[in-house]
């Protein structure tokens, strides 16, 4: 971790906390030197910023994932990520963070995109979990430069908004009231509406942890495990297995084929579920392809809720919608060396 202390320091992000991740393969194998890391970590503290963790994960929508889910637990401030965001097909990094996100925050994203001709090459995004705004830049050290230098102009008010001191004279001093939004009450510039002080109807979103479509073994545990949460009262699983026999057919294995979209797929149906899921907490899904032994799982999804009654309802809906919506099909061989395909177009 990297301890700075800037408390007598002027700038406009005095006082904020903020985490860095640097997302590359070379990095972590040690064939690559953490360039933009480090840039960002210097750049952060010159803003005023006290930077109080710096870590490098390997690329992978996993990794990045899950290495966003620890260092937002129980944060407040900003999370910026440097690398993943091209073309290349281990460039993962938004599809990590978009699993994790509460909220999208497009306006950030976009404006960085803008500020030169490269830069509208990542596909970066920006949001929010928790009381954290998590933000992707690329991985070059000029990526970091510009994409700090927008950011830089909203940052500390982007955090004041999620700690709901979006109005009046917070604790840096700054009025907020003159903000141009005359007519809209309490509207901010992330786009949310707030009525006066109160929770929004319904609470907020639910988290989703895992949306996954994947050649390795799945595990129902692991999914329960990391869906898991204090406020969570039921904690509902579903694991969907191969079975050895289909219409009095005996059935030998399985072998799943999905589209190349397919994960896409995946993480659209875990969002628009956690939308609209009250009362539920989190959710994971994880739908395996290739060849499965019978017994093995092939479909796995886990929901925490804070009562019994949602957790059994998101998880047998979501479980219908996976199997409705995701374009991955099924060949059955059987015992006497025959085969079919189930469900395929």
């Amino acid at each position: 971790a990297v301890m700075t202390d800037h408390a007598a320091t002027t700038t406009p992000a005095a006082g904020l906390q903020a985490k860095v991740l640097t997302v590359s393969d070379g990095v972590v194998a040690g064939t690559r030197d953490d360039r933009s890391g480090r840039a960002l970590v210097e750049r952060l503290a010159a803003e005023g910023f006290e930077v109080v963790d710096h870590r490098v994960v390997a690329d992978g929508r996993d990794t990045v994932g899950d290495a966003l889910v620890e260092m937002a637990e129980g944060f407040t401030g900003v999370i910026v990520t440097t690398g993943g965001t091209g073309f290349g097909p281990r460039d993962l990094t938004p599809e990590g963070t978009r699993v994790v996100l509460d909220r999208e925050a497009p306006g950030i994203a976009e404006a960085m995109r803008l500020v030169n001709p490269l830069g509208r090459l990542s596909r970066g995004v920006a949001g929010v979990v928790g009381h954290t705004l998590v933000v992707n830049l690329p991985g070059s050290t000029g990526g970091v430069r510009d994409g700090l230098a927008v950011l830089g102009e909203v940052l500390d008010h982007a955090v004041d908004q999620i700690e709901g001191r979006d109005h009046g004279h917070d604790q840096h001093g700054h009025d907020h009231q003159g903000n141009g939004e005359q007519g809209h009450e309490h509207h901010d510039g992330l786009g949310n509406d707030h009525a006066a002080a109160e929770p929004p109807v319904g609470g907020p979103p639910a988290r989703v942890l895992r949306a996954l479509v994947t050649e390795e073994p799945l595990s129902v545990d692991e999914l329960a495990a990391l869906v898991g949460d204090p406020a969570a009262g039921a904690v509902v699983t579903f694991a969907g297995v191969a079975r050895d026999h289909d219409h009095g057919r005996s059935v030998r294995e399985l072998e799943y084929v999905g589209h190349p979209s397919a994960g896409d797929v995946i993480t659209e149906v875990a969002a628009d579920f956690a939308k609209r899921a009250e009362g539920v907490r989190a959710l994971a899904v994880s739908h395996r392809l290739g060849t499965l032994a019978i017994g093995d799982v092939a479909l796995a999804v886990a929901v925490a809720a804070d009562h019994r009654q949602a957790a059994f309802e998101v998880c047998s809906d979501l479980v219908d919608e996976v199997k409705r919506r995701l374009p991955v099909w099924k060949r059955q061989t059987f015992t006497d060396g025959t085969d079919e395909w189930v469900n395929c177009p």
